[in-house]
C-alpha cells in the first residue's frame, strides 16, 4: 500500500491532483493527504511519513527543495515528484541533484500524472526492497556477533584469539574485527579480557585456589601474564585484590 501527500500553496491545484488520483481508482493507494505549505507538510509527516510526495517546487516560506532536504535528513523512504511551471528549470535541475524522482509541468494532465505515479511506485518498491535487504543483513550480522559472544563466554578458559573465533563462524578476520567493535562497542581483546576478569574476581574470593591456578582457569598461560592483565584492568594486583576483598568481608 502507498500513501500520498500533495503539497501546494494553491488549494485548487491540490484538489485537482487529488481528484485525478481518485479517478485512477487504485486500490493500492491507502491515503491521500494535502498540505498547503512546507511547514504544514512537515507537521503531517510527523504523524505519518508518506511514500509519495507531489510537491510544488516554488512556495512561500519553504520551497519544495528545502522541504525535500529537510525530509531526507529526518525520514527515510519518501519519494518526491515536483510540480513546476515552465520557468522553473533551474529549480528542477537542483531538485534532481537531491534525489527527486521526476517532475510534472503545471497544469498537471491526467495522463502525465498516471505515468509518473506508476514510475514513482516502482521506485518506492525498489527502495523498500533495498531497505528490507539491509535490515536482514543487519539482523544476520547482529546474530553472528551474539553467537560469537556466547562462544567467548563458554570458551574463555582456552587460549582464544580473534582469528579462532572468526574461523569458527567462517568470517573474514578483518571484517569480523570491525563488526565486533561496531556491534559491541569494544574490541575483541577488551571483551575477552572483561569476561576473564569477571571470572577471576569470583575465583579470587576463594582463598584455597592459588593465583597460578586461577591464571590457568581463566585462559592465561602463566601467573605473570594473568597478574599483569589483572592489574591493568583493576589497578590492583590479584594478591592485593584478594587480601582487600577478604578483609572487607571480615568487617
Amino acid at each position: 500500500m502507498y500513501s500520498v501527500l500533495i503539497v501546494d500553496d494553491e488549494p485548487l491545484i491540490c484538489e485537482g491532483i487529488r481528484s485525478k488520483l481518485l479517478r485512477m481508482n487504485r486500490v493500492d493507494i491507502s491515503s491521500i493527504r494535502i498540505a498547503y505549505n512546507g511547514v504544514h507538510a512537515q507537521e503531517q509527516m510527523a504523524s505519518k511519513v508518506p511514500d509519495l510526495i507531489l510537491c510544488d517546487i516554488k512556495m512561500p516560506d519553504m520551497d519544495g527543495i528545502s522541504l525535500m532536504k529537510a525530509t531526507s535528513a529526518k525520514y527515510r523512504g519518501a519519494t518526491f515528484i515536483f510540480l513546476s511551471g515552465f520557468g522553473d528549470y533551474n529549480y528542477v535541475r537542483e531538485a534532481f541533484k537531491y534525489g527527486a524522482a521526476d517532475y510534472l509541468l503545471k497544469p498537471v494532465s491526467f495522463t502525465d500524472l498516471q505515468k509518473q505515479l506508476l514510475a514513482a511506485i516502482k521506485l518506492v518498491d525498489s527502495r523498500r526492497s533495498e531497505a528490507s535487504e539491509a535490515d536482514d543483513d543487519t539482523a544476520d550480522r547482529g546474530s553472528i556477533i551474539d553467537l560469537s559472544k556466547t562462544y567467548i563466554q563458554q570458551n574463555f578458559q582456552r587460549p582464544l584469539t580473534l582469528s579462532n573465533v572468526a574461523n569458527e563462524f567462517s568470517m573474514n578476520y578483518s571484517y569480523f574485527s570491525t563488526l565486533f567493535k561496531k556491534e559491541t562497542g569494544m574490541t575483541f581483546t577488551s571483551y575477552l579480557t572483561k569476561i576473564r576478569m569477571k571470572e577471576a574476581k569470583k575465583l579470587l574470593g576463594d582463598p584455597t585456589i592459588r593465583i597460578h591456578e586461577i591464571a590457568g582457569m581463566v585462559g592465561y598461560d602463566s601467573a605473570y601474564n594473568f597478574s599483569r592483565a589483572f592489574k591493568s584492568h583493576f589497578l590492583l594486583s590479584p594478591n592485593r585484590y584478594r587480601s582487600e576483598s577478604l578483609h572487607s568481608r571480615k568487617h
